[in-house]
């Protein structure tokens, strides 16, 4: 697992936003490379492999599209809250979050909690108008299930809503 921490006051848009990008670079590679190879075998005599590798590719873009969406909105909300010092941007091969570091009030941790699938969600919404047929709206719309608690959102969003008032410690780093 690859771990960068910065400073929340060093956090800017494009920081965050390189930062996530970079978490999915391995995935997204892999995407492009296997399009690449259907359009040459597409251009080689094999046209019917053209059209799986475009759905292929418009497909995977959205599912990753949606995460850095999700992890982006995030940062922002860190980024509005006081009580943040750091931000790690965690990523592995297949996964990629954004981990807060300092305190924050309970009602906070659940709107930032909140905050990542729901921006997700809203993002499907365009999509769902104007490109009905496709179903790549639900690549968006599917983030909704990371309010369950088996998840790290789920589970943010729970010890939010229970500490509503009071302080929820974070993970510190160490000077």
């Amino acid at each position: 697992m690859k771990l960068s921490t910065v400073p929340i006051d060093d956090v800017k848009v494009m920081v965050a936003v390189k930062s996530l990008v970079r978490a999915v670079r391995v995935p997204a590679a892999a995407v492009v490379a296997g399009f690449t190879v259907c359009a040459v075998t597409a251009v080689a005599g094999m046209p019917g492999v053209l059209q799986p590798a475009l759905w292929l590719l418009v497909h995977a873009s959205c599912l990753l599209i949606g995460f850095v969406i999700h992890e982006g909105s995030h940062v922002l909300g860190l980024k509005l809250t006081s009580g943040i010092t750091h931000v790690i941007f965690a990523s592995t091969l297949l996964r990629f979050s954004v981990i807060p570091v300092g305190k924050l009030v309970g009602w906070q941790a659940a709107l930032i909690a909140l905050a990542g699938p729901m921006a997700a969600c809203l993002a499907g919404v365009p999509v769902a108008l104007l490109l009905p047929d496709y179903a790549l709206h639900w690549w968006f719309f599917l983030h909704a299930i990371f309010l369950l608690p088996l998840f790290g959102d789920g589970r943010s969003l729970v010890k939010g809503l229970l500490t509503w008032r009071g302080q929820v410690q974070l993970l510190q780093v160490d000077p």
